[in-house]
C-alpha cells in the first residue's frame, strides 16, 4: 500500500509539472503563435473574435535606409504587423490620386530609401483595406487594387499603394500620423535580413541578399473531430440523421438538400459544398468578403490564418497559416484553407489540423543560400526559369518523426512552378517537367 502511495504521488507531481511546463511555453512563446491564447476556447468564440482585421493585414514589413539598404523585419516579442495596424489604423488617409509609373519608375518606387513597406502576398482592394484600417473610403474608390503600402519615413503628409502586378499605384494623404512610433517599433526588430527586390519575369520579387537563417519550429496540433464540421457546417444537423456514404477512407455526409461534406480521413482534410444560394460576387471587394465569410463558418481556423492568393480562372481564395511573418506550405496539398466562389454556390477545403502550442526546437535550421544561389541551382537542374512565376521564404509543415501530435516547421524556399507551390529541396530532388501542376 505505502507502494502504490508513494507512486500516486510521484504521478500527481509529474502531471502538475507537465501543466506548469505548457503553460509556461503559452505565455512566453504567445507572440510566434500570432493571437492571443484567450482565442483558444470554443469554436464559437473563436468564429466571434476571428474578424477581417485579422485575415486580411499585410504579411510582410520591410524597411529602407537613408542609404537605400533594405531589410525584412520581424520581433519574436511583439507581432510587429499587429503594431503597425494599431498605429495606422490612428491615421487620417483620403483623396487617393492615380500615379503616373512606368515599369523601371517603378521598381524604383519600390526600393526608395528611408521608407516603410507594408507586404500582402496578393492584391487586395482600397475597400479591404479601410474596413481593416478604420479608414471612410468613397465608392468610386473601393476596387482599387494593391498588394503594398510604402509610407516615407523621413516626411509626412503621403503614402503610396502599389499594384505588382499591373505596376500601378495611387498616392493617399496622410493626416494625424506618427512616424516617429513606427520608427521606434521597427528599432525593435530582433530579426533583420538584407533582402532587395527585382523584377523576375516582369514581376517584383523579394530576394534575399546573404545566406537566410531563420527560427526553426515545432508545434502541438490538435485535430478537429470531422464530426464537428458536420454539425456546424451542414446546418447544426446530426450526423445520424445524414445520409452517409463510405468509401474507402472517404466518407460523405449530404443533408439531402443541396449541402455535402466529405471528410478524407488519410490526408486529414474537409470538403464542403454549399449549392443553397448563389454566392457570385461581381467585385473584387465581394469576392475578398464572400471568402473570409465562408473562412469564418468553419468556426476553428487559427487566429494566424492570412490571406494568401486569389485565382481568378477559378474564382479561389486561399488562406494559409503565418508563422514568425512566414507563410506555412504543405498543410494540405492546397494550402491551409481554399475557398472557390461560384455562381452555383461554394466549395471550401481545409485540414482538421491547426497549430496549437509552440515547443522549443531540437535543432537549429540549416542555413538557406541566397534568393539568386537558389535560382542558379534551379536553372543548373534544367529547371526553366520562366515557368516559375513567384517565390518566396516559407516553412515547410512535416510530422514529428517522434510524435504524430508535433508538428516540425522547416524554413526553406517554395517556388511557383507550373502553376503549383513546391519546396526548393522537392524541386532539386525531382526532375523538371512541362506539365501543368494544380495550382495550389
Amino acid at each position: 500500500m505505502k507502494i502504490s502511495h508513494l507512486l500516486l504521488k510521484i504521478s500527481l507531481m509529474a502531471m502538475i509539472a507537465v501543466s506548469l511546463v505548457l503553460s509556461w511555453l503559452i505565455w512566453t512563446n504567445n507572440a510566434r503563435f500570432q493571437r492571443n491564447t484567450t482565442d483558444v476556447t470554443t469554436p464559437k468564440t473563436q468564429t466571434e473574435t476571428k474578424n477581417v482585421e485579422e485575415v486580411y493585414l499585410p504579411t510582410q514589413i520591410i524597411t529602407s535606409n537613408a542609404n537605400g539598404e533594405q531589410y525584412i523585419v520581424y520581433n519574436n516579442r511583439e507581432n510587429l504587423i499587429d503594431a503597425m495596424h494599431e498605429q495606422i489604423s490612428k491615421w487620417q488617409l483620403s483623396d487617393p490620386h492615380k500615379m503616373t509609373i512606368n515599369s523601371k519608375k517603378y521598381l524604383t518606387t519600390v526600393n526608395q530609401s528611408s521608407a516603410l513597406s507594408l507586404v500582402y502576398p496578393r492584391n487586395i482592394t482600397y475597400s479591404i483595406f479601410a474596413k481593416t484600417f478604420k479608414q471612410k473610403v468613397a465608392n468610386a474608390d473601393r476596387q482599387r487594387l494593391f498588394n503594398r503600402i510604402i509610407i516615407p519615413t523621413k516626411h509626412s503628409n503621403v503614402a503610396y499603394f502599389l499594384d505588382d502586378q499591373h505596376k500601378t499605384g495611387f498616392s493617399v494623404k496622410v493626416k494625424k500620423e506618427n512616424l516617429a512610433a513606427l520608427r521606434a517599433r521597427l528599432n525593435d526588430a530582433t530579426m533583420r535580413l538584407p533582402v532587395t527586390e527585382k523584377l523576375f519575369n516582369n514581376q517584383p520579387q523579394l530576394y534575399y541578399t546573404s545566406a537566410v537563417q531563420v527560427t526553426q519550429y515545432s508545434y502541438l496540433v490538435s485535430k478537429q473531430n470531422p464530426t464537428d464540421f458536420v454539425t456546424s457546417l451542414l446546418s447544426g444537423s446530426d450526423p445520424s440523421a445524414l445520409e452517409t456514404k463510405e468509401q474507402g477512407h472517404i466518407t460523405t455526409y449530404n443533408d439531402g438538400t443541396y449541402k455535402s461534406l466529405q471528410v478524407d480521413h488519410q490526408n486529414a482534410t474537409i470538403e464542403f459544398e454549399d449549392y443553397s444560394s448563389d454566392v457570385s460576387a461581381a467585385t473584387p471587394t465581394a469576392i475578398l468578403n464572400g471568402g473570409y465569410k465562408t473562412l469564418a463558418k468553419i468556426g476553428n481556423a487559427p487566429g494566424n490564418m492570412r490571406y494568401f492568393d486569389y485565382e481568378h480562372k477559378t474564382r479561389t481564395v486561399i488562406y494559409r497559416s503565418y508563422v514568425e511573418g512566414l507563410p506555412v506550405f504543405n498543410q494540405t496539398d492546397f494550402g491551409a484553407v481554399k475557398v472557390q466562389l461560384l455562381s452555383t454556390g461554394v466549395k471550401l477545403n481545409f485540414s482538421v489540423y491547426t497549430l496549437q502550442v509552440p515547443l522549443p526546437a531540437d535543432s537549429t535550421a540549416t542555413p538557406l543560400p541566397t534568393t539568386q544561389t537558389a535560382l542558379d541551382n534551379l536553372a543548373a537542374a534544367g529547371y526553366d526559369m520562366h515557368d516559375i512565376s513567384s517565390f518566396k521564404l516559407g516553412y515547410h509543415w512535416s510530422v514529428n518523426s517522434s510524435s504524430a501530435s508535433v508538428i516540425d516547421l522547416t524554413p526553406t524556399y517554395y517556388f511557383k512552378y507550373n502553376g503549383k507551390w513546391q519546396s526548393y529541396e522537392q524541386l532539386l530532388n525531382t526532375t523538371p517537367s512541362t506539365d501543368e501542376g494544380s495550382a495550389s
